[in-house]
């Protein structure tokens, strides 16, 4: 069975979107309906199962190296427009900070030296939907198009999770492009807590130059907190990147002939039974 798997820079980066134009737009028979962890297990029967969870990048190296028939598909967003955007579940609060993107950037060089590793920017998704689903296809060639992209409001059926995060089903617009320069103190506070960005900004190709900093000249900085915490403590790190450790176990198992999902569920019959 193949496995697309997709992460993001961090959450508010698009991957609820992503993840609910590939369900409706291409013919994938498995799927979850909202976030679930790189080791989640597979079912026991099918041909595609797709996947997301935004912070896995931590977790997939070592699983793209192993498994061939994995595809994880990585899709970012300027860092500004992240940390400023909202959840449809808590509209009256920031959602995740720079932690996020600044973690993201130390495993990023690794993976996208991966064959199977696609790398999306957010940007390019909402302005040109079709071209960047062509896309998509030319480097996951196992995906067969049932629906453009641009169509998918008419035809899609989110979970109600995932309406929550996309704060309803409506056409693909770029309207949160650039909204950060609507929230200037939440940058100011953000740059103070992790650092300038402005070389990551340049490239990404979000900036020429570092002359966007003078936007924040006299801007007294907002720390107010997010819905996240600003910073992972070691054990956070630790119990993320143990995902990768029991994706390979179930990768192990697969390449024996043994479906961990099947264990799983002969041991619930036989604890049931005690």
């Amino acid at each position: 069975m193949y496995r697309i798997h997709i992460i993001g820079s961090g959450p508010r980066t698009g991957t609820t979107l992503l993840h609910e134009l590939m369900i409706s737009c291409f013919d994938i028979d498995n799927y979850n309906d909202h976030e679930s962890r790189i080791y989640c297990q597979e079912p026991l029967k099918g041909n595609i199962f797709l996947t997301k969870y935004p912070s896995d990048y931590y977790a997939v190296s070592l699983p793209l190296k192993l498994n061939k028939k994995l595809f994880v598909i990585c899709i970012i967003r300027d860092p500004r427009d992240a940390v400023v955007s909202r959840h449809g579940s808590r509209p009256d609060i920031y959602w995740g900070g720079l932690r996020y993107w600044k973690l993201f950037l130390k495993y990023y060089k690794n993976l996208k030296m991966h064959k199977n590793f696609v790398l999306v920017k957010y940007e390019d998704l909402v302005n040109s939907p079709d071209r960047i689903q062509d896309y998509i296809m030319s480097k996951v060639d196992i995906l067969i198009k049932k629906e453009n992209f641009t169509n998918f409001h008419k035809i899609a059926k989110p979970h109600n999770k995932s309406i929550n995060a996309l704060k309803g089903v409506r056409p693909i617009k770029s309207v949160g492009i650039g909204n950060w320069k609507n929230h200037l103190q939440r940058i100011a506070g953000q740059l103070k807590l992790h650092g300038d960005v402005s070389d990551d900004l340049i490239n990404f190709g979000y900036e020429k130059d570092k002359l966007w900093l003078k936007k924040l000249n006299d801007i007294n900085p907002d720390f107010s907190k997010g819905y996240w915490p600003e910073y992972f403590t070691p054990i956070d790190l630790a119990k993320r990147k143990f995902g990768s450790i029991r994706e390979v176990v179930n990768i192990l198992l697969r390449m024996v002939g043994i479906n961990p999902l099947r264990i799983k569920l002969t041991l619930k019959k036989i604890l049931g039974r005690i």
